[in-house]
C-alpha cells in the first residue's frame, strides 16, 4: 500500500471545535473523495499543542536550541490515507472534495509546521480501529551516512519488543515536495494505556537519543491517536 501520512498543528487560539471539523472533514473523505482506498484519522491523546498554552513563549525551548530535547509538543490532529498505487494518489490530489476539506485545515491550522510523507508498506491497510496509533516522522541530518541511518532504524526497530506493541513498521519517503520527511515510525497498540507505558519508558527514550544524533530531531512531528477509519 502507498500512504500519505500528514500531522497538523493548530494555529493559536484553536482547539477541540476545530480539531472535530477536521476529522469530521476526514471521515467525509472516506466516502466522498476519489482515490483512497482506506482512510484513517484522530486527535492526539495526549493534547498536542494545547500544552503550550501553559508556558510562556519565551520560556519554551525554541526550535533552535532544541537539537536533543526535540520539539515542544505533539501536532494535534492526523491524517492517513491508503492508496493501491501512485495513480489513487494523483486522483486524490485532484479531487475537489480534498481540495474543499484542504482549505479549512489551512484555515485553522499552521501551515509551514504541517508534516507530511508518503510511502510503502506490505499488506493490507495498517488500521485497527479502536487501538491506538503512535507515529513520528524524522529528518536526517544533511550529513548522516548510511551505516549511521542503519543503526538508527535498527534502534526504533527494537521497539517492537515493547510490551502492547502489535506491530512496528518503518516507512521511507518517496514524495517530492519540499516539504515532505524523511521517514517514519509507525507503531499500533492494544490502547492508550499501552502507548503511553511506551512513549514514557525506558526503551523509547533510549532508541530515540540515538535517533537524535542522526535526525534534525527539533523537527520530529509526533501524533498518538485512537485509530478511526477503515
Amino acid at each position: 500500500m502507498l500512504r500519505h501520512s500528514a500531522f497538523f498543528m493548530l494555529k493559536e487560539g484553536n482547539g477541540e471545535e476545530e480539531m472535530r471539523w477536521m476529522q469530521k472533514g476526514s471521515a467525509f473523505m472516506r466516502f466522498a473523495a476519489a482515490g483512497p482506498s482506506a482512510i484513517d484519522f484522530g486527535q492526539d491523546l495526549f493534547g498536542g499543542s494545547l500544552h503550550l498554552s501553559e508556558t510562556k513563549p519565551w520560556e519554551r525551548t525554541p526550535r533552535w536550541r532544541a537539537a536533543t530535547e526535540g520539539p515542544p509538543c505533539n501536532h494535534d490532529v492526523a491524517l492517513h490515507l491508503d492508496f493501491d498505487d501512485e495513480h489513487g494518489l494523483e486522483v486524490y490530489n485532484k479531487d475537489d472534495v480534498h481540495h474543499e476539506i484542504a482549505v479549512y485545515n489551512a484555515a485553522v491550522c499552521q501551515g509551514e509546521l504541517t508534516a507530511r510523507i508518503d510511502w510503502w508498506y506490505d499488506g493490507g491497510p495498517l488500521i485497527e480501529a479502536g487501538q491506538v496509533r503512535h507515529a513520528a516522522m524524522f529528518i536526517w541530518k544533511d550529513d548522516v551516512d548510511e551505516d549511521r541511518k542503519t543503526t538508527a532504524h535498527d534502534r526504533v526497530r527494537a521497539l517492537a519488543d515493547a510490551a502492547g506493541v502489535e506491530r512496528l513498521t518503518l516507512g521511507t519517503g518517496v514524495g517530492s515536495l519540499r516539504t515532505d520527511y524523511d521517514w517514519i515510525l509507525d507503531v499500533q497498540l492494544a490502547d492508550r494505556a499501552a502507548a503511553e507505558a511506551l512513549v514514557t519508558g525506558d526503551a523509547y527514550r533510549e532508541a530515540m537519543a540515538d535517533v537524535a544524533g542522526a535526525t534534525k530531531y527539533e523537527w520530529t512531528a509526533r501524533m498518538t491517536h485512537t485509530m478511526h477509519g477503515h
